[in-house]
């Protein structure tokens, strides 16, 4: 199972804040919200490509 990474952990922080009545879910924090879902997908598609990346260069022949 991948580690969480930063935006995602932002999101779960941010969420136990409001649980914790801390902070009040309004549209400013909706807005973070989906702003660190989108930054968050991005992070994950740039991992996948960077681990794809690294199959490939690993499958390649040593000259």
């Amino acid at each position: 199972m991948p580690g969480k990474n930063l935006p995602a952990y932002l999101k779960q922080v941010l969420e136990h804040h409001v649980s914790n009545a801390q902070l009040t879910h309004d549209t400013e924090l909706q807005s973070i919200y989906e702003r660190l879902t989108n930054l968050n997908a991005k992070v994950e598609l740039a991992k996948e490509k960077i681990r794809q990346n690294r199959l490939a260069n690993n499958s390649l022949p040593k000259s």
